[in-house]
């Protein structure tokens, strides 16, 4: 007779929310074809520092590709972004893939098109790079992956993963299909603790079995010990399943350590992290240590209902259209879609296909992300954002929402848009550009030009003598600061009128427009008959140089304390979060606290 032990955990109910950390919104891909590798440098010269050596046959995404030749390279440098660095590589020894490959089909003007295009998305974005499982989506620590661990991960929601297991499972079962070939590969880690699961997080009731079968017994010889009992349950119910250990070799505690700051619950669970909590959205905060512990400890998720979270994201016909619609029922996904006449269980097993992901996992997703009924990501509607009005956009997996934007939802419209103001016009003036709702009754204007008031007739200003008073600005060392987080150039420019001319290029020499928000390391050139000035500007807190204040430069701030990456010139100044001249965990805190709201870094 088969012994059966019974561990009984409590459930909460799952909460649609998610975000990008570190995803990139790329203009094109390459891929070194030189068998030699290419080293990607600090500037666009050979003499430059090397910062990483990219190996052959590796892919990188193309920020842009007009940097001048020369300086060792007889043609174009390309400005990329590699393994979390941003720097400069000789097109000669690379070779361009095209832009089609990282558009994915923007804009996202049709449901299809959005499904189809964040398919491709997900899967070159994450299935294929190693992240092939809900649960490496969200906890990135496979060694073998191409992002770095605890890096370009999808979703901060710690229930995500079982949310999305969830639903497969009920689907699955109400298909009869459970009993179907499944492999599942479970990460495990070093120095795992003897158990995390609390009797305060509703997970599922976890069973649990002795040695019963020799063969399967072979088959998991590769588990820790503290697995075996789960798996032996799993098998007794359903003998066509296998499991594969990822043996990640990171330290259990470590990776709890990484994934704290990235990892949100509801706050009305009561297992934020203290009192009082860090809010990291509106209805959501940073996890404790044991809800942390216990979503991260795959140990916890080895039961029929949400080990699905451990399965290989891959296509497969076992997904078909009938399959796919009990995920979708009871939904306004369960019918048509109106605009592309057609149904959208049929929409999702197409992208399954196109995208060589399961199609049941894409209908799973969208339907976590965009809930049961229409929203503001669904339903086409217009909306204002950022001074720019955009309409007849949809994002079903909330793509680009990243949770340091103002309102995530429609950050993750306007890169479903192909970026900001592409195909958007300018928001009339008089408008508050913080007001996100419906624009039915606005003029929209026939061009995409921001237009300058005119100027007033003044005497030329004494450059030398009024820069600072002029524009508003301190010095500090060789730079100057002082602007609130999102001055943009024409903010700038409205300061001096006509008396004398403004021209802002960022680092890399590229005069940027009105719209831009002004970043750390631009170069502010003031000029008139009077004479010139140009000082470099730093913004507190934006360490990588793109006018805003988000977990990329959280990351750049790690790898400075840990000495994997260093920080020099403005982008150093600009980490100097705790008045005075070091850098340390104290920046750090300080530059957390801004993310999750707790605090305001002061410029």
């Amino acid at each position: 007779m088969i012994k059966i032990k019974y561990i009984i955990l409590f459930v909460l109910s799952f909460i649609v929310f998610s975000f990008n950390v570190y995803a990139e919104d790329n203009n094109s891909t390459g891929y070194v074809s030189d068998k030699s590798g290419v080293n990607m440098r600090k500037e666009a010269n050979t003499s430059s520092d090397i910062l990483i050596a990219i190996p052959y046959n590796a892919e990188f995404f193309i920020m842009d590709n007009s940097v001048e030749k020369g300086n060792g390279c007889s043609n174009n440098w390309y400005y990329v972004y590699y393994n979390n660095q941003y720097g400069y590589v000789c097109s000669n020894l690379v070779k361009v893939i095209g832009i089609g490959d990282t558009s994915y089909d923007r804009p996202w003007n049709s449901p299809k098109k959005a499904i189809m295009g964040g398919a491709k998305y997900i899967s070159n974005g994450y299935i294929a790079k190693g992240q092939y499982t809900s649960y490496l989506k969200k906890f990135n620590v496979n060694p073998s992956g191409y992002y770095p661990v605890y890096n370009h991960q999808y979703m901060a929601n710690l229930r995500a993963p079982s949310s999305e297991a969830y639903t497969t499972y009920k689907s699955l079962k109400e298909n009869g299909l459970l009993d179907n070939n499944f492999n599942f590969v479970i990460p495990e880690f070093l120095n795992m603790p003897d158990t995390t699961y609390d009797v305060n997080i509703k997970n599922t009731e976890i069973l649990t079995a002795d040695i019963q079968d020799l063969t399967f017994e072979e088959s998991i010889k590769d588990f820790d010990e503290s697995y075996k009992p789960y798996l032996r349950y799993l098998h007794t119910i359903h003998p066509n399943w296998t499991f594969s250990a990822l043996k990640t070799n990171l330290d259990f505690e470590a990776s709890y350590l990484s994934e704290k700051a990235v990892s949100s619950i509801e706050i009305s669970s009561n297992l934020c992290e203290q009192e009082p909590y860090y809010e990291t959205e509106k209805g959501w905060c940073i996890g404790s240590e044991v809800a942390t512990k216990f979503f991260l400890d795959p140990r916890n998720f080895l039961s029929e209902k949400y080990i699905f979270m451990f399965e290989n994201l891959g296509y497969s016909e076992l997904y078909t259209n009938e399959v796919v619609q009990t995920v979708l029922t009871g939904t306004f996904m369960s019918d048509l879609s109106i605009l592309d006449n057609i149904k959208y269980a049929d929409i999702f097993v197409e992208a399954g296909k196109v995208a060589n992901i399961s199609p049941l996992y894409l209908a799973s997703l969208a339907r976590q992300e965009s809930g049961v009924k229409e929203s503001n990501t669904t339903n086409g509607k217009e909306f204002a954002y950022e001074g720019y009005i955009y309409s007849g956009l949809y994002n079903f997996y909330n793509i680009g929402a990243f949770s340091s934007a103002s309102n995530p939802a429609l950050a993750g419209l306007v890169w479903a848009n192909g970026g900001r103001g592409a195909n958007g016009a300018v928001l009339d003036t008089n408008i508050d550009k913080n007001d996100d709702s419906n624009m039915d009754n606005i003029e929209i204007p026939n061009d995409n030009v921001v237009v300058e008031p005119p100027k007033e007739e003044v005497k030329p200003i004494d450059i030398n003598k009024e820069f600072l008073s002029l524009l508003g600005v301190a010095k500090i060392s060789d730079y100057i600061k002082g602007y609130s987080l999102g001055t943009s150039v024409l903010n700038i420019k409205e300061k001096v009128g006509s008396g004398a001319n403004i021209i802002i290029k960022d680092s890399y020499g590229n005069i940027k427009n009105d719209v831009d928000l002004l970043g750390t390391g631009y170069q502010i050139e003031i000029s008139n008959s009077l004479g010139s000035l140009t000082y470099t500007y730093v913004m507190y807190g934006d360490l990588t140089g793109d006018g805003e204040i988000n977990s990329a430069d959280l990351l750049k701030l790690r790898q400075h304390l840990l000495g994997t990456a260093t920080l020099t010139g403005a982008n150093l100044t600009s980490s100097y979060l705790n008045d005075d001249d070091e850098i340390n965990s104290a920046d750090l805190l300080k530059l957390r606290q801004h993310l999750l709201g707790t605090s305001t870094i002061v410029q």
